[in-house]
Order: structure tokens, then C-alpha cells, then sequence
């Protein structure tokens, strides 16, 4: 007895410490997750969102907007004569080195350009790692109160690569599972005598059950393993399932039709938009994946292979959707970058200079909204 407690002491003080999941956002309600509130983050370090190694500096309001510097007013009511766009969709949205080079920001400086002398704001509503319907939620429970003008919906890599990595069941957040399973794991363990519940506990009785079953291996986040949660489909399965992948980009599409049939009751442009991304090209993809997730190379072909198929579904049906919605901008960016490898600094993520290009894009797919709604607001 002596010598396991001095061995489960011995084995504490030298276990390597608890990995710790980095959370950049706060529980909310219906939307789930959202950008923590009033928070300023400015690293020393630089990130390779930028080919010049930009410094990074994220600050947000109480509504949990990223705005351009901690005392910068964005108030809910609209002034007078102000163009107010609203930006919806994941990390592609909210991410960047700063305001001005995320998205948001730099379609908000061609517009300052274009019409100078013109009040312009454009507000950047994204949240790190949300699928399409989250967004939908964040639209309804905060961003209608700021009264945009137009509100442009960015978003498709994560609602399509979601059933590859994190659930396959569409519209549930990428990290739904892991709290389901962890809720799971907390009641289960209160449902177990003590006895058990400590040794579960127990390093020493990991160590020795890790050397007597060495094929067990329990799968945890971290730099060197892929995490995937329970409800994802091998990517053999999407690509021979032709009517899983109708269906799944149906569901996602169901969040586009919700903005515009929303667009009536708020007073709003809509503007839904395919995101780009650098998963299409396989000569960059396959690479990357191979990389980032240390899959081999058939299986990242499997990988690349299935979300082409998920996109090209998404790209025809968005097709059959301009015909039902003629007054409504839909925009196809998912093939607009090549080659991927000088815009992309992972397989989803754009350099900050190329959010410009994007941005310059965006403004000329949209720009007779764009007047109209600066004629309305005089």
C-alpha cells in the first residue's frame, strides 16, 4: 500500500500537465459560441496571416464585433446618412492581423475609397469556427439590432468540410460532439462507485493498463494528432454517397434561404457568398493535409477528393438558386484563388493582403446594392 501511494505521488508530480484547449469565445445563447466581449489581444509575437509578418491586435466591442481599436464606438442605433454593412461567417470573416486587414475591414476601405466623403461602416460579425446556421442566429439575436443596410453571409468550408472532420449531422456546430461526449463522460462518472472513479483516476493505473493493452490509444487533441470527432463519415462513404452530399449541401443552403426570406422582415440586402478556399487544388491541398494531420497520401487524396464533391454540389445548386432569387447576389468564390499556395497560409486561411483582393471582388459583384442603398440612406 506504502509503495502505490508513493508511486501515484511519484507519477503526479511527474505527469506532463492537462493539454488545455486554447477558447477564444463565450457560451451564448442560440448561437452557442461568440467572441468573448470588450477584449483587447495584442500578441508580441508575429502569425503567418501576412507575407510580412504583421504584428496582431483583435479587439472587440460589448456585442463581441471586432472593431478597429479598443475605444472605437460603434453604436446599435445607426446615425443619419451612414451605409451600415454587416459581415456574417466563421474564422474567414473575423480573422485577420487587424480590423482593417480581416475581410470586413478591407472591403470597408475600397468602399471609404470609392465614395469618399460617404459614412460607411462595416461591421465584422464573424465567429471563429461557426457553420452557417450559428450565423443565422447571430443575424436574428444581435446584428439585426445594429440596423444594417446589406448583410453579406460568407461561409461553406466549414458547413462542407464539417462532416470530413468534426459531425457529419448537418447544421450542428463543429464542436457540438465534443461537449455532447464530455457531458456524456461527466455522468457517467458520477454514476460509478468511488472505488472506480478513483482509479480511473489513478496515473498509476493508467500507466499499468497503458503496458498491459498497448493497443489502446484514447485519441487526444493536439500539434501532432488530427481530432475527429464520433459522427464524422470516412471520406469513401461521401464520395460513393452522391445523395448524402445532395442533401447535406441542401441543409447548408437552407441557412441562405433563411437570410433572404429574413431580409423582408429587417429591411436588408442580402448577399450570400461561397467562401474560397485552397481544398480544391490538389496539388496544394494534398500536400497540406498530408502536413497539418500526418494523414498518407491515398487517404488525403480521399480527403480532397470528397470536399470537391461537396463544393461542386454546392456550386450547382447555388446555380438553381440564382433562377428562384433574381433580385438576390450570389457569389461563386470557391475556385477564385490559384495557385492556392500564394494566397492561402493554410487550406483555409487567406494572407491579409489578399483579403483586399477578395474584398475588390466583393465590391464589384455587389456594387448596385451598394449605391442603391447610399442613395436610400441620404
Amino acid at each position: 500500500m506504502v509503495g502505490a501511494v508513493a508511486a501515484e505521488i511519484y507519477l503526479s508530480y511527474h505527469a506532463p500537465q492537462r493539454f488545455n484547449l486554447p477558447f477564444y469565445n463565450v457560451l451564448y445563447p442560440y448561437v452557442m459560441f461568440r467572441p468573448l466581449e470588450n477584449a483587447s489581444y495584442e500578441p508580441k509575437e508575429t502569425f503567418a496571416m501576412s507575407h510580412f509578418k504583421s504584428r496582431a491586435s483583435v479587439y472587440t466591442n460589448e456585442d463581441g464585433f471586432r472593431i478597429p481599436s479598443p475605444h472605437y464606438k460603434l453604436p446599435e442605433e445607426k446615425p443619419p446618412g451612414q451605409l451600415r454593412i454587416a459581415f456574417l461567417g466563421g474564422s474567414q470573416v473575423q480573422l485577420g492581423s487587424t480590423f482593417d486587414t480581416a475581410l470586413p475591414g478591407s472591403l470597408r476601405r475600397v468602399l471609404r475609397e470609392q465614395y469618399r466623403g460617404r459614412d460607411i461602416e462595416v461591421i465584422n460579425a464573424g465567429i471563429q469556427s461557426c457553420v452557417s446556421r450559428q450565423s443565422i442566429a447571430q443575424l436574428l439575436f444581435t446584428v439585426v439590432g445594429y440596423h444594417p443596410d446589406i448583410v453579406i453571409l460568407y461561409d461553406g468550408v466549414n458547413d462542407l468540410g464539417l462532416p470530413l472532420s468534426y459531425d457529419s449531422r448537418a447544421n450542428f456546430p463543429y464542436n457540438f460532439q465534443t461537449m455532447q461526449e464530455a457531458w456524456d463522460l461527466y455522468r457517467q462518472e458520477r454514476r460509478q462507485p468511488l472505488w472506480r472513479l478513483a482509479l480511473e483516476r489513478s496515473n498509476l493505473y493508467r500507466l499499468v493498463r497503458a503496458r498491459l493493452h498497448p493497443g489502446e490509444r484514447k485519441m487526444i487533441p493536439s500539434a501532432d494528432t488530427p481530432f475527429a470527432g464520433s459522427n464524422v463519415l470516412a471520406p469513401s462513404r461521401i464520395v460513393r454517397d452522391q445523395n448524402y452530399v445532395r442533401s447535406c449541401v441542401v441543409a447548408y443552403l437552407s441557412n441562405w434561404r433563411k437570410l433572404i426570406e429574413l431580409s423582408t422582415a429587417y429591411h436588408y440586402q442580402p448577399v450570400c457568398i461561397l467562401s474560397t478556399t485552397g481544398g480544391l487544388a490538389p496539388e496544394y491541398a494534398i500536400p497540406e493535409l498530408m502536413k497539418s494531420t500526418h494523414m498518407d497520401r491515398a487517404a488525403a487524396l480521399q480527403w480532397q477528393r470528397a470536399l470537391e464533391m461537396l463544393f461542386n454540389e454546392a456550386s450547382r445548386q447555388i446555380a438553381e438558386m440564382r433562377g428562384s432569387y433574381p433580385d438576390v447576389a450570389f457569389i461563386d468564390l470557391a475556385r477564385f484563388l490559384n495557385p492556392s499556395e500564394n494566397y492561402f497560409w493554410d487550406g483555409v486561411h487567406v494572407y491579409d493582403e489578399v483579403n483586399m483582393v477578395l474584398a475588390e471582388r466583393i465590391y464589384r459583384d455587389i456594387r448596385p446594392r451598394v449605391e442603391r442603398s447610399l442613395r436610400e440612406v441620404r
